[in-house]
């Protein structure tokens, strides 16, 4: 066909993907009804039982959740719109994730109409560079723009979170029932994959007939023989997924996507639908809340009728009076309640690395017209290929072992030594992508730092919703943080040798001397990974630091809770998404049970 050497990577498939199913019409109880019902109009006056601030990843399962109670009246009041419509098949088709997630802080790499367009203060722990910061202002928020990576995190993780927060609901046993409640799990098509890939996985952990999806790409990454050689070379053991409650050793990954389209899922497409159905739901869209009329608590901790989703969350608290009083007072804002909103920020520090690779990978599609044009076709005729995939089938985890955790110095052993017994301090990542307009294969090693110590910090930079925050992640700046960033450089060479799957040397830094020489070679190197939490944190109300309750309910208010990533305590390991899942449908269930 003449027109396939025109086909660029933004608009392959867009006019053939159908629009958002919701848009096309709606249903209550078997009547048809116009799907405008579904939207609230700018400019009348409404009031509801439920406002939720923000239809991201929680907001929608929360929305969708409450919506199932036809008692009660639910409004979402997101900035965005849909991102279907507004950034094409880009957000929908899973090897499309990396043009979502460009860190550069140049302003026309970042689709403005689902992204925030936050730029990061410069960082110190990587060389003062400055990031983009990507968040989705969309309807579906990050789950509508990410990597779609389904991991939970381990036992004695949440088993930290509940001892925190002095809260036993939040141990593994108790939060397993709403991880399930969220799931539709369908497992690995092997015969559609072409290869006998031996994916195990552990049907106890997952749950079925919920509206999120998650299942496996249809393409196995021919790099994946490679990697399994390099991992055992290592002495990993093989786990089946990370969803049990167990994250050491390497598996295969299962992700938010459409088993049968192949399209990434999202709360958007898994709970919106849902909530649209009902008549008591609507959805201000394209709109930004100012802020929060704060009823103060008097004792009184009746069901909170306000929840709001993920980063902004502590900005829309500062703009409403509840924050630290000095951000407040530099910005003439009443103080309400004074609590360290925006102050115990965490996220994980990734560093890639990028080579050459004698297999085929995803990295073609940005430069070579042939393999984009096949996995076109592919990905429309059998829902096979590697656009059905993000850049990787494999991760790995692990806490650093010999003999470079003997290299560490005892200050970084003391402060890993708090961590959870089954917690992994590392995370291997790896993605068939490379270099812009690539026309042949690269693989890109990802190591993470999932021991993280340092803190950030969300600020103001004015009294207004619409002007962005102060974002400071403080990324790879601890001490500890470094020591191990060396450590892992170490141990990369050896993975990577073992792989077999790399021609010739690292492309961006290549090689590196003395411990100095890595460590600032890392600091370039490295980047925010977009899994912020903790910005309002769970705790007890005697904690300085917690924000909100084990119920999400915002201390010193009434009426008001947060749900989503920012009440995280902690930084989990692995991926975040699923646990802002959890939270959202533990938390529905609070709100609807009136605790």
């Amino acid at each position: 066909m003449a027109f396939c050497r025109y086909l660029t990577w933004s608009s392959v498939v867009s006019a053939v993907l159908a629009a958002p199913p919701l848009l096309n019409q709606a249903q209550a109880g078997g009547t048809q009804r116009p799907v405008g019902t579904s939207f609230g109009v700018p400019g009348s006056s409404s009031k509801f039982d439920y406002v939720i601030i923000g239809g991201g990843t929680a907001g929608l399962t929360v929305a969708e959740r409450l919506s199932e109670d036809p008692t009660i009246s639910v409004a979402v009041i997101e900035a965005g719109g849909f991102y279907e419509l507004d950034n094409g098949n880009v957000s929908q088709i899973p090897a499309f994730y990396a043009k979502n997630f460009n860190q550069t802080a140049a302003p026309e790499t970042i689709q403005p109409l689902i992204d925030w367009e936050y730029i990061i203060e410069p960082q110190v722990g990587l060389a003062n560079r400055r990031f983009h910061y990507s968040q989705g202002k969309t309807l579906g928020g990050s789950s509508g723009r990410n990597s779609n990576i389904f991991t939970r995190g381990t036992k004695g993780y949440y088993q930290r979170w509940a001892d925190l927060v002095g809260d036993p609901s939040w141990a593994w046993d108790n939060i397993l029932p709403y991880f399930k409640k969220s799931v539709d799990f369908t497992p690995p098509d092997t015969a559609k994959m072409g290869v006998d890939a031996n994916i195990s996985y552990d049907p106890a952990a997952y749950g079925a007939g919920g509206p999120l999806h998650v299942a496996y790409s249809n393409y196995y990454q021919p790099m994946n023989p490679g990697l399994i050689k390099g991992f055992e070379a290592l002495n990993f053991s093989y786990q089946p997924g990370f969803s049990s409650g167990r994250m050491d050793g390497y598996g295969y990954l299962a992700v938010t996507i459409d088993p049968k389209t192949q399209i990434k899922d999202s709360s958007e497409t898994a709970f919106l639908s849902g909530a649209f159905n009902a008549t008591n739901f609507r959805v201000y869209k394209n709109t930004i809340a100012q802020k929060i009329s704060v009823p103060r608590d008097h004792g009184d901790r009746r069901s909170g009728r306000n929840s709001r989703s993920l980063t902004r969350s502590p900005q829309m608290l500062m703009v409403s009076g509840i924050g630290p009083r000095d951000i407040l007072a530099q910005h003439n804002i009443p103080v309400i309640v004074d609590r360290q909103v925006g102050q115990n920020w965490q996220d994980h520090c990734a560093f890639e690395f990028q080579y050459k690779m004698n297999v085929e990978g995803n990295a073609a599609l940005e430069g070579d017209k042939q393999f984009l044009y096949q996995a076109t076709e592919d990905f429309l005729q059998t829902q096979t290929g590697p656009l059905t995939n993000w850049g990787g089938d494999i991760l790995g985890f692990e806490k650093l072992p010999s003999p470079y955790r003997e290299a560490l110095n005892q200050s970084a052993l003391t402060e890993l030594a708090e961590l959870p017994d089954d917690q992994p301090e590392v995370e291997w990542l790896i993605a068939s992508h490379g270099p812009q307009m690539a026309t042949s294969s690269y693989v890109t090693f990802t190591p993470a730092i999932l021991a993280v110590t340092s803190k950030g910090t969300i600020g103001l930079t004015s009294a207004n919703a619409a002007d962005n925050p102060i974002i400071d992640p403080k990324t790879f700046s601890s001490p500890t943080e470094q020591a191990l960033g060396i450590q892992i450089y170490k141990r990369l060479q050896e993975f990577v040798n073992a792989t077999g799957l790399t021609t010739g040397p690292e492309l961006k830094i290549g090689p590196r001397g003395s411990d100095a020489d890595i460590l600032a070679g890392m600091k370039q190197t490295g980047l925010p990974w977009y899994h912020g939490v903790a910005s309002c944190p769970m705790g007890k109300e005697s904690d300085p630091n917690a924000v909100v309750d084990g119920k999400g309910r915002v201390f010193g208010t009434k009426g008001l809770r947060v749900v989503d990533a920012s009440v995280i305590p902690l930084l989990a390991p692995g991926h975040s998404m699923a646990p802002v899942y959890m939270v959202a449908e533990k938390l529905a269930d609070a709100i609807k049970k009136g605790l």
